[in-house]
């Protein structure tokens, strides 16, 4: 990529920061291959991965590179699996109908093949613990993990199992959710990914 004339203040230190790229089209893919040093994929179903990692791992070989993957997926964490669902719901309860109009009728009109698929997923019927209900409101990812600890930690282990290097997660309201994560789902998931390397 090249831009004339920007700046940058600061500089970067080192090396940089990382470059990430996302998106699910054909052309977003080859871009990929050619400029990121890591591909950044929203949440969707274990084969929907699986299947698109595939395509990468193709794609990246033709250029004679070896990928790096990542995974952008929101957390819903609670000591209960029932409890998470009820946070998840509690999460849109408050949503104001014209903004979920405003939304659909921006989304209807996208060309983000990622966008599309999330509105069209009928996520728990091939994911359980997948829930899109933030898309409703949410521009970009709108779907997460839900469930207690140790649910959402496997659930993890099983993409990085397909070859995710990286995970990129978030939550509701975020500071809560982030302390959460950190000490009740973590530490499994370490645990769990150095017992299989």
């Amino acid at each position: 990529m090249r831009l004339k004339g920007a700046v940058v203040s600061p500089g970067p230190v080192g090396a940089g920061p990382r470059f990430y790229v996302g998106g699910a089209s054909p052309r977003a893919l080859e871009f990929a291959a050619k400029e990121a040093d890591a591909y950044l994929a929203w949440i969707q179903p274990l084969d929907d991965i699986a299947a698109l990692l595939e395509r990468l791992r193709t794609v990246y070989a033709s250029r004679g590179r070896r990928p790096v993957f990542g995974l952008r997926t929101h957390l819903v964490v609670r000591a209960t699996e029932r409890e998470a669902w009820e946070a998840a719901d509690e999460l849109m309860s408050q949503v104001d109908e014209r903004v979920v109009a405003q939304r659909q009728a921006a989304f209807a009109g996208t060309q983000m093949v990622g966008q599309q698929a999330q509105l069209r997923a009928q996520l728990r019927e091939r994911a359980p613990r997948l829930w899109n209900g933030i898309s409703r409101v949410r521009v970009n990812l709108g779907t997460a993990i839900v469930g207690d600890p140790q649910q959402v930690a496997a659930e993890l282990l099983a993409y990085w199992r397909l070859g995710i290097d990286e995970f990129i997660l978030s939550g509701f309201p975020h500071e809560e959710e982030s302390r959460r994560v950190a000490s009740e789902v973590l530490p499994g998931l370490r645990e769990a990914m150095k017992r299989e390397r």
